[in-house]
């Protein structure tokens, strides 16, 4: 069969099978409508006028640590209680002011009230920061001065107290382990006993005038509170947290009376009782060159690395020097600018924060929210990426201000652990010029447009 005979029939099959027609025509189509790729808008622009995209990671961040002044920790979601001693870092300690309400007004205590026990009951919440294997020493005290419900309380506030310690008392946190009490199981929780030193505290509720006791308002000001902390350890140590809201962290006192042998009152903490946390760091024992940065301000150092710590602990500062000669490179559009943080420790010590915060420092040296983030957290980012034990902001707008509006202030960045005041989680990064050039360094991703 010739060619043109076997070509006629093929057609002729074509013809009678209209879907396989259908493809034909369209591989037809496709093969004589394509070409090579090329440049967007490189068929319908002329050459002189084509857009060029650029990538660049050489732009210099300056970073440095800083101590934190204070952060506000009155009514907190949760509250710190505890003692770790970093072998980077130092001593931190936190604890914990707190006001008690009366679960009921005008309490009878009957004839001759006499004490059995006081008990401090704090329910535990959530993971403990550090090592829970390491004992513990906490301290109770009253406080002599009351706190208002309204009032702003930070970190570093103090509060004098009397001197006696209600407490004493050596434990290991047991956050997961629920505990017997009397005959009632219950949530794991810290008991501290407060009569054990001396029942003076106890007492003082006992024989407290009625007047006291006529409710809430008037019972505060008969006693202004506990300040509960616990002692800094010298290795080791845990911070675990603590729901005072719940209806099982309480103040309790076991008494009995001329007429019944086992009788309790509850001094309860409700969402409207004041309570803070306050936070010490002592970096007397830190590392070196942490002390060298963050203590005697050689800012240098933060060219190989630098530090953050939570629980107003210590915060990056962040500065791009030279980001105005961008301007030079003539009309220009930031499509992309990525901050990447690079951790120092291949396993960063206790595990790295989930999130961190990246804010603009005002000339005044408060600190407003980026642009940027208006986008939202999964543009902004800021979150811990554990396969490459980085963080990375998007930070494109923010760049572009910069270049575009010489004007505008360029005090840098502030970088801590987003929800600090609950967060006592740390980090080292790696520097602009990190200690060795197979280690990945902070750097500014920057992709743009050159425009005509």
């Amino acid at each position: 069969m010739s060619f043109m005979t076997r070509l006629l029939k093929a057609i002729s099959w074509l013809f009678s099978h209209p879907l396989h027609f259908l493809l034909f025509s369209l591989v037809l189509l496709f093969s004589f409508c394509s070409k090579p790729a090329g440049r967007v808008g490189a068929v319908i622009q002329p050459e002189q006028s084509k857009l060029e995209v650029f990538w660049s990671d050489t732009t210099t961040v300056v970073a440095y640590s800083v101590p934190e002044d204070s952060i506000r920790t009155d009514e907190i979601s949760k509250n710190l209680l505890g003692s770790i001693a970093d072998p980077v870092f130092g001593k931190s300690v936190a604890g914990i002011y707190t006001q008690f309400k009366l679960s009921l007004s005008a309490p009878d205590f009957g004839v001759n009230p006499v004490l059995d026990s006081l008990v401090l009951h704090l329910l535990y919440q959530g993971d403990p920061y550090g090592d829970t294997s390491t004992p513990l020493v906490v301290h109770a005290y009253e406080m002599l001065e009351g706190i208002d419900y309204f009032g702003e309380y930070y970190s570093n506030t103090i509060i004098p107290v009397d001197p006696f310690d209600y407490a004493n008392h050596t434990y290991l946190p047991r956050p997961y382990d629920s505990i017997v009490v009397e005959d009632d199981t219950l949530p794991a929780a810290l008991r501290i006993r407060l009569s054990d030193n001396s029942s003076a505290l106890g007492d003082k509720f006992l024989n407290a005038d009625t007047a006291y006791l006529s409710n809430s308002d008037a019972f505060v000001e008969f006693f202004k509170g506990l300040y509960v902390v616990t002692s800094p350890v010298n290795e080791g140590g845990s911070i675990s947290y603590f729901n005072l809201l719940s209806t099982q962290s309480e103040m309790v006192m076991y008494y009995h009376n001329d007429s019944v042998d086992s009788l309790n009152f509850r001094f309860v903490i409700t969402e409207f009782t004041p309570r803070f946390n306050r936070y010490e760091h002592d970096f007397f024992n830190a590392g070196s060159e942490f002390k060298a940065q963050v203590i005697e301000g050689d800012k240098s150092l933060g060219m190989k690395k630098f530090y953050i710590q939570g629980i107003s602990g210590v915060r990056g500062i962040l500065y791009f020097p030279f980001i105005r000669e961008w301007a030079n490179l003539g009309n220009i559009a930031i499509n992309e600018a990525k901050l990447v943080l690079p951790g120092y420790e291949a396993n960063p010590y206790r595990g790295a924060p989930d999130q961190l915060a990246l804010v603009e420092i005002q000339e005044d040296g408060t600190y407003f929210p980026l642009i940027d983030e208006q986008e939202g957290t999964n543009f902004f980012d800021g979150r811990y990426k554990s396969s490459t034990n980085s963080f990375t902001f998007r930070i494109t707008r923010h760049i572009q201000s910069l270049i575009s509006d010489t004007l505008k202030p360029n005090n840098g960045l502030y970088l801590f652990v987003r929800g600090e005041s609950v967060k006592p989680e740390r980090f080292i990064f790696n520097g602009h010029q990190p200690e060795a050039d197979t280690v990945a360094p902070l750097r500014l991703e920057i992709i743009y447009t050159k425009l005509k």
